[in-house]
C-alpha cells in the first residue's frame, strides 16, 4: 500500500472527508519540511513554536504559553525546562507576585527565534511555490475559517 497522498483532478468533487484527509497530508508534509530545516539548529520539533510564540508575545506564564501552544501545562513545563537548560529561555518572577513565574527568551533564544522565522519563510516558499498570491490569500482565509469553525478562538 502506497503512503503517497492521493492526487485528484482539480475539478473532481471533494467530499468533506477528502478535504480533511488532504489537510492532514498537507500538515504532515509541512511539519516534515520544517523538521528538515530545523535539523542543524539543535531544536527539537515543537520547540520552534515556543520560540516563535515568545518572540511574538514576549514573556508568558507557563499556563498561558501552554494555552497559546494548545498543549497541556506539564508538556509546556517540560519543554521550557529543556529549553532553559539549553540557554534558550529563562524563568522570570513577577515583580508583584513572586509565586508567578513567566518564561522569556534569552538573547540566544531570540536569535534562534529569528532563525526559525527564516526557516518557516523558506519552507513556506517551497510549500506555496505553485500558488499565486491570490490563491495563498484564499487558502489562508479558508484554513482560518476551518480552524475557527472547529475550535473557536478564545476571545479573552
Amino acid at each position: 500500500m502506497s503512503t503517497e497522498p492521493q492526487a485528484w483532478p482539480a475539478d473532481a468533487p471533494a467530499s468533506e472527508a477528502d478535504v480533511l484527509v488532504a489537510m492532514r497530508f498537507a500538515d504532515r508534509a509541512a511539519r516534515k519540511a520544517v523538521a528538515e530545516e530545523l535539523a542543524g539548529t539543535g531544536l527539537h520539533t515543537g520547540q520552534e513554536l515556543v520560540l516563535a510564540k515568545l518572540l511574538h508575545h514576549g514573556s508568558l506564564p507557563v499556563a498561558k504559553l501552554a494555552k497559546v501552544l494548545d498543549v497541556e501545562v506539564p508538556t509546556a513545563t517540560k519543554t521550557t525546562q529543556r529549553m532553559e537548560t539549553a540557554g534558550l529561555v529563562r524563568r522570570v518572577k513577577n515583580s508583584t507576585d513572586a509565586r508567578q513565574v513567566s518564561i522569556e527568551l534569552t538573547d540566544r533564544g531570540a536569535e534562534l527565534a529569528k532563525t526559525v522565522q527564516k526557516i518557516y519563510d523558506r519552507a513556506g516558499r517551497r510549500a506555496l511555490a505553485a500558488l499565486s498570491p491570490e490563491d495563498r490569500r484564499v487558502l489562508r482565509n479558508l484554513l482560518w475559517t476551518i480552524t475557527t469553525t472547529l475550535e473557536p478562538m478564545d476571545q479573552a
